[in-house]
């Protein structure tokens, strides 16, 4: 089979491996899609992602979808051919946030990337079905729609509320797609032309441009003066989180989502404490949202179908790559069968 591995920076190189044989509760995937996610491309450009170890030949894709190829002799539930998303978190089950249902925290975790490559095995536990009205394009979406999902999820959104989303990326369109779903009126802030134009067409009214705007300013208009009560961080910056403070209503919630990657920052923090702000981190999801995600895509609850801009095959991962790297077009996906 063909493998898609990170050599060195900015350099795959296909190579064939043998189609692997799953143990006794491991199911074989034909991966069919997988997307590009922005810690990737980290990556694949030289960088170490939190949390992540890479030693080379270094094997990427967490967000994908496949079919179920092969089922080892102890798994129960599914059969050969089911469309399904796996999640790659290999929690231990026993630790004290697994035992409080936190997989996410697991203090035992490892993980398996197989979004990359033609086959890919996972445990039977980390899989989920496909809805039938959901494309295996859309499908790799999953991963990254759930992570939102759960960063939603932390938040007390009520009906009416004023909501922004500081990012134009696919990440900061899923958001203000949740924020809207829920309620609110949804702003969204960003600096790339063609993302903000991509916005508009899914029906968000309140679109700023960074560039051309300041955006504080502009959500005080757009608020009457009253600031937003819910504030989503979807790219990482220092500036971008002092915007959010000053932005932010009286008792208002920021969700930090996108890390900064800085290990220290100089913010005014005062105005958390006079305005009672919730400052709330999120990392991850669980399995449980991959259900919830794919419930909303199937119900066209949210549109990921718009955000996938470009599809390139496996034996050309680097233009993928490259592609991504330099913020053309949304969502980006590989594909296994060309």
């Amino acid at each position: 089979m063909k493998a898609a591995l990170l050599n060195e920076p900015f350099n795959f190189e296909i190579v064939e491996q043998e189609i692997p044989e799953p143990g006794p509760f491991e199911v074989r995937l034909k991966v069919a899609a997988a997307g590009i996610c922005g810690t990737d491309i980290e990556a694949f450009s030289g960088k170490i992602p939190k949390g992540w170890t890479i030693k080379y030949p270094f094997q990427m894709g967490h967000e994908l979808s496949g079919i179920v190829d092969k089922m080892g002799t102890r798994v129960t539930g599914f059969s050969l051919g089911d469309r399904v998303v796996p999640d790659g978190r290999l929690t231990c089950g026993g630790c004290l946030y697994c035992h409080r249902g936190h997989f996410n925290a697991c203090l035992n975790a490892g993980y398996t990337s197989g979004g990359f490559k033609e086959y890919s095995l996972y445990p039977f536990q980390n899989l989920v079905k496909i809805p039938d009205e959901v494309s295996m394009e859309e499908a790799a979406l999953t991963e990254p729609l759930s992570c939102c999902l759960y960063g939603i999820n932390k938040l007390h959104v009520p009906l009416g509320s004023h909501g922004v989303v500081l990012g134009d990326g696919p990440i900061g369109i899923l958001h203000a797609q949740l924020l809207r779903n829920q309620g609110t009126k949804t702003i969204i802030v960003g600096i790339t032309k063609e993302r903000l134009n991509l916005a508009k067409d899914l029906g968000f009214k309140y679109v700023i441009d960074a560039q051309t705007q300041d955006p504080v300013e502009a959500v005080k208009e757009i608020t009457c003066d009253h600031g937003a009560d819910i504030v989503i961080l979807a790219v990482g910056s220092e500036k971008i989180m002092e915007q959010a403070l000053y932005m932010s209503a009286r008792k208002g919630q920021i969700l930090y989502f996108a890390a900064i990657l800085k290990d220290q920052i100089q913010l005014p923090l005062d105005i958390i404490h006079y305005k009672e702000l919730k400052l709330i981190g999120s990392y991850d999801s669980t399995l449980a949202n991959y259900r919830d995600a794919l419930k909303l895509m199937s119900w066209g609850q949210v549109d990921v179908k718009s955000l996938i801009t470009h599809s390139f095959c496996l034996t050309d991962i680097k233009s993928a790559f490259e592609t991504a790297r330099s913020r053309q077009g949304m969502k980006i996906i590989i594909k296994t069968d060309c």
